[in-house]
């Protein structure tokens, strides 16, 4: 009898043993397979944030004696019907130096930077100035190194003497893509039918096109373009202030781009200070941008 006692209290203490090994392997792996499936989530959280940082930051710059308005109004409108978000404001003072509004995060879907000059009516030469300064500090204070640009009016010629002055230079971000907006590439000579389009360029080319022309090969080859016109069929074949041949020129400024297309909008709704203000140039917009 004493015999079989033992026995069993040996057996009962083998159970209780093996029950707590089972219950600490149990709890081991349970605590493995959490850290584990934890470690996954950290990842699929990481590439989610990385796919989103994807999404280029746009610039928005505006034309001759351009204002906050002047294509602040199309940002509003993005970002109410394409998700897009507001960051960044960047005012260039006369002295070139920059006052800087509002926060940039890399993880913004689809991040809009308005750019303003403060000597709304300078030179090209000034304006493509100020504009290296814009994007030198993007990259260096904002880790930018990529970016996007919509440009109204004078805005576009500047930032295409911009593109040709910067592209092999390491202390800019990449430029994407670019969307001229009723762009003056070769004057604003309306009605003047020397200054028509042949098919190898304009007719007759303004000293600023000459120029631009003659540099065109220094324009990265990776670059995307978009060209928007506008003709208010009034008979000038322009949308009121810049003719339809000078906007289209950009064609052969462009000629060695990764892509280059143009569009051509009809009606009062595509006169020089409704480009900016036209929802079908939104969509048009968007779509180039982020579909």
């Amino acid at each position: 009898m004493k015999k079989w006692i033992i026995i069993l209290l040996v057996f009962a203490v083998f159970i209780i043993s093996f029950g707590f090994i089972f219950t600490a392997t149990t709890e081991h792996r349970a605590a493995e397979e959490k850290k584990a499936a934890n470690q996954v989530k950290a990842k699929e959280k990481k590439k989610a944030k990385q796919s989103i940082e994807i999404g280029t930051p746009t610039l928005f710059v505006h034309g001759y004696a351009g204002t906050k308005n002047s294509l602040g109004h199309m940002m509003s409108r993005l970002e109410e019907a394409d998700g897009a978000h507001k960051a960044l404001t960047i005012t260039v003072k006369k002295d070139g130096t920059l006052s800087v509004h509002g926060k940039y995060d890399k993880y913004t879907r689809r991040p809009l930077i308005q750019v303003l000059f403060e000597d709304n009516k300078s030179s090209m030469v000034n304006q493509t100035e100020w504009l290296k300064t814009v994007c030198a500090t993007l990259k260096r204070d904002y880790h930018i190194s990529r970016i996007n640009v919509v440009a109204h009016s004078m805005g576009g010629v500047s930032f295409t003497n911009y593109l040709e002055e910067t592209s092999t230079q390491n202390a800019y971000p990449i430029t994407e893509k670019v969307v001229l907006i009723g762009s003056p590439i070769n004057g604003l000579a309306i009605g003047d039918s020397r200054y028509n389009l042949s098919e190898n360029g304009p007719k007759t080319e303004t000293e600023r096109y000459a120029n631009l022309y003659k540099n065109r090969e220094k324009i990265a080859k990776t670059v995307q373009v978009y060209t928007i016109a506008g003709d208010v069929l009034d008979g000038t074949e322009s949308d009121g202030s810049v003719p339809l041949a000078s906007a289209l020129s950009a064609k052969f400024i462009f000629q060695n781009v990764a892509s280059y297309n143009e569009k051509v909008f009809s009606g009062k709704a595509a006169s020089h200070s409704n480009l900016h203000e036209n929802e079908e140039i939104d969509q048009t917009v968007s779509e180039f941008l982020w579909d």
